[in-house]
């Protein structure tokens, strides 16, 4: 059984997944993500779910791109878990788990997540036989840049990073440009672990110890520290 958690944006969450199976799955208030309510909130959700914390056999985290404050905390919760219960840690990439949320035939689909400093993070992945395979890196570049990563073919565009440029991304691509219901296009914690399932089928996960989150570019303290 995997413990999932999501911390990338404002709007985390904690799951249990077992199978390609969600158990149980728990979303934080928003903006709360402070070591102390991940664990209360597991807590909560082993309890609901009626399971033991002996029946996980790994703890599966969020591992960026993403809020570097969010990042920072779910890692840490992650990796307390692992080094206490004595468990492997599944670092799983935040966007192609955000993408495995939206199952999709002909369309690509773009995770977009709000990076500040007037850019996102955004990646691009297909489905193929019945799996969610990256088709182009991760990276932070300007909203405006996105569209032209397209030039034909649908996109569905998904992430808190979509909705301030949906206009932008429509008035571009036209009826090319799909989106989710509103509200419904954030990373989850289910998606992590479900994910993370099959990462463990192929080997990839590892020790606590050695796992850091992907920022992708450099935080501010370190710009700073590089002038």
């Amino acid at each position: 059984m995997i413990l999932a958690i999501e911390s990338a944006t404002p709007c985390g969450s904690v799951a249990l997944v077992s199978g390609e199976r969600v158990l149980g799955e728990t979303v934080l208030p928003r903006e709360k993500q402070v070591s102390e309510t991940f664990l209360a909130a597991i807590d909560r959700l082993l309890g609901d779910t009626g399971r033991g914390r002996d029946v996980v056999t790994h703890v599966a985290v969020s591992a960026g791109p993403g809020s570097f404050t969010g990042l920072r905390v779910g890692m840490a919760a992650a990796k307390g878990f692992c080094f206490g219960w004595g468990l492997p840690i599944v670092p799983v990439p935040t966007l192609h788990a955000l993408a495995s949320r939206f199952p999709s035939g002909e369309a690509l689909v773009c995770p977009v997540l709000d990076a500040k400093k007037k850019e996102v993070y955004a990646g691009v992945f297909r489905w193929e036989g019945g799996g969610c395979i990256r088709v182009r890196p991760d990276a932070a570049v300007p909203p405006s840049a996105l569209p032209d990563w397209f030039p034909e073919g649908k996109v569905f565009f998904c992430g808190d990073g979509t909705v301030p440029f949906e206009a932008l991304f429509r008035a571009r691509m036209g009826a090319r440009a799909l989106f989710p219901p509103p509200g419904e296009g954030l990373p989850r914690a289910s998606a992590v672990g479900l994910l993370a399932e099959r990462m463990v089928r192929t080997g990839e996960a590892g020790e606590a110890r050695t796992v850091v989150p992907a920022y992708i570019r450099s935080s501010e303290a370190e710009i700073r520290r590089g002038r």
